[in-house]
């Protein structure tokens, strides 16, 4: 057999390797195109493959392996494929509205591809690494893919996605988005790590111009044993420091997911800044769509002011390890810890500009964020300008707790205030079986046993340092779930239908009520000179404050703002006398369940329900079977 029809029996015998034979019904279009060289080059010589080659000759949905000669090694990326990468992205009109989704121009890449396609280095044990190498000189992402990227056991590093000036047209600059990975579609990684990229954005505010995602940028993501870490985002605004999601939002929605996953030391330099290690825009008002962390670690990540930029007008930090711009977020036997932000706190409009050194929710004026649930998690350790503040529901229709938590900080004054109706007058569905709050780092995780990756670098609070991988499990995290799982009882949902003018007859039966049974806690009369200092405060008296409903815009009406404020200035008169929950199940179930007349004109309706069981979720982030014993761990690691 010549040299060149052995080397195509060898080629062959990749192929129908890394498809298993292709099976019966396999064809030509069903065969994997197989890599077999390091080179980086568009028409290679022969029988020899590149990867920009293989993308190029790839059909849509197509499937690219490599020779198992490439084991370990590094694809070095010297040639920009595109100057004009097209993918979608938000559009704005005149006014900075936004009015939906096109084709942008997310400027250049060092691969491109306009389809689905999968690029699987599974069958090699150490893998692959794809890296581009032009630098600050040449500034270019890794991969952007217009369509569905499935990657397996693939390394994606030293992508600079930059925003440089477009001449003409609607769209001043590119859009330096997904310094590793930009994908309009859903991005599926198992076993893949992106680090040592990022994203340069322009300086100039505008709603037109974010610099998303210096790991990831992906419409969805599906992760799984995954590590995204020694990331970071530049610019004026600038969200996501390891990965951004948007979550479907020109379409019917896209549920994303990390599982088994490490996103640590990532950075978020901005005046307008989110998402340390992870945002995600939950589909938007649209679709309102989850993000869903389960056995993951999410630490040393941050959140920090552009220092070359002046504060003028308005500047927000939020979110170190985790921000939550919309949709839904659910936490299962997480570990998020010492992720920090930092900034110049002020308040606009009424809310905080900062917020949550772990897990952060939007503040707004519209209901898009919906419900936060979180179970079996340990978050501990983060920080706020240096002072402890692990979890900010932001303005959350629903805080739900599934039991088994390790929380230091929980801030829930900027969470919806109660309305009457849609069963919201209790929020904060806090504490459950086995949930603790004020609980320092020490008594949860083993900081000086914590392990770190052999090569990757991280960008965040330890930057320069080898990026954390996780954290053992120690003290109050050990042992405490039970194997059968468990259950969160007393979920309490409460509303009433008050006829005209009745809300304020409302409002003075709660203070009535903290005056009666409450005030061995509270103290004599509480309700009653809480309910004088309003009316001093605002010049309303609680009796005459009025809800008005209108569903689309009820938080941001004028004539709801004395209702707001009442609810409000109550949390803050509380404080911490009723615990961190303040008015939470106890408090809207202790009326009793079923319908309760409270005076002559207003019917409360109260139900209670039971959550669960919850079992243990298995397995843990190294892939070890939990519960290991009668009892399993709190957080990412089962020990």
């Amino acid at each position: 057999m010549g040299s060149g029809s052995a080397r195509v029996a060898a080629l062959l015998f990749w192929a129908l390797l890394a498809c298993g034979g292709c099976g019966a019904g396999g064809n030509a279009d069903s065969r994997p195109i197989v890599v077999n060289s390091l080179q980086d080059l568009r028409t290679p010589p022969g029988d020899t493959v590149t990867l920009r080659s293989a993308i190029q000759a790839i059909p849509p949905g197509g499937r690219i392996v490599f020779d198992g000669s490439l084991d370990g090694r590094t694809i070095e990326l010297g040639i920009v494929e595109t100057d004009n990468s097209v993918l979608k992205g938000e559009i704005y009109d005149n006014t900075m509205r936004f009015v939906g989704y096109g084709e942008r121009n997310y400027g250049k890449s060092a691969l491109y591809a306009a389809k689905a396609l999968t690029i699987d280095a599974s069958a090699l044990p150490h893998g692959i690494t794809l890296r581009w190498a032009g630098g600050d000189a040449s500034p270019a992402r890794v991969l952007a893919v217009y369509g569905d990227l499935t990657m397996k056991n693939v390394s994606v590093t030293g992508g600079y996605s930059s925003a440089e000036p477009i001449a003409g047209g609607a769209q001043p600059y590119t859009l330096a988005r997904g310094g590793g990975l930009a994908v309009w579609g859903t991005a599926t990684l198992d076993r893949c790590t992106v680090y040592g990229n990022r994203c340069a954005g322009d300086n100039a505010a505008s709603r037109d111009r974010g610099t998303y995602g210096g790991g990831i940028f992906a419409n969805g993501l599906v992760l799984t044993n995954c590590v995204v870490s020694g990331n970071a985002v530049l610019g004026s605004g600038a969200a996501g420091g390891g990965i951004y999601s948007v979550g479907g939002s020109d379409g019917p929605g896209i549920d994303s997911t990390l599982d088994r996953c490490t996103v640590s030391g990532n950075r978020v330099t901005a005046q307008f800044a989110y998402g340390g290690g992870i945002f995600t825009l939950g589909g938007g008002p649209n679709y309102l769509k989850s993000l869903r962390l389960t056995n993951c670690t999410v630490a040393r990540n941050v959140v920090e002011d552009h220092p070359d930029l002046p504060q003028i007008g308005e500047y927000y930090y939020r979110g170190g390890g985790v921000y939550m711009g919309g949709g839904y977020l659910s936490v299962a036997g997480c570990t998020i810890a010492e992720n920090r932000v930092t900034g110049s706190m002020v308040i606009f409009h009424g809310k905080p500009n900062m917020g949550g050194g772990g897990i952060a929710a939007t503040v707004g004026n519209a209901h898009v964020v919906e419900d936060i649930t979180i179970r079996h998690s340990v978050v501990v350790g983060n920080t706020l300008n240096g002072g402890a503040d692990d979890l900010f529901t932001g303005s959350v229709l629903q805080f739900y707790s599934h039991g088994y938590n390790l929380i230091g900080r929980i801030d829930f004054s900027q969470i919806l205030v109660p309305i009457p109706p849609w069963a919201s007058l209790s929020r904060k569905h806090w504490p459950k079986a086995g949930d603790f709050d004020d609980v320092a780092i020490s008594d949860a995780l083993d900081v000086a046993g914590a392990v770190r990756h052999v090569s990757v670098v991280s960008a965040g609070t330890d930057s320069g340092q080898h990026a954390l991988l996780w954290y053992p499990p120690t003290g109050r995290a050990l042992d405490q779930i039970p194997a059968g799982g468990n259950t969160a009882d007393n979920i309490v949902m409460a509303e009433y239908s008050p006829p005209t003018g009745a809300n304020g007859e409302f409002l003075r039966f709660v203070l009535d009520t903290l005056d009666t049974d409450y005030a061995g806690i509270l103290g004599s009369g509480f309700g009653t000179s809480y309910g004088t200092a309003f009316e001093a405060t605002y010049g309303v008296p609680v009796d005459n404050i009025a809800w008005y409903m209108d569903p689309a815009r009820w938080p941001s009406d004028a004539q709801n703002i004395p209702w707001i404020n009442f609810w409000r200035g109550l949390d803050n008169a509380i404080g911490g006398s009723l615990g961190t929950v303040r008015l939470g199940d106890a408090f809207w179930g202790s009326f009793g369940i079923g319908r309760i007349r409270i005076t002559d004109n207003i019917v409360l309706s109260v139900t209670s329900s039971t959550l669960g069981p919850f079992r243990p979720s298995g397995p843990d982030q190294l892939g070890n079977p939990r519960p290991n014993g009668a009892y399993a761990d709190i957080g990412a690691i089962e020990r």
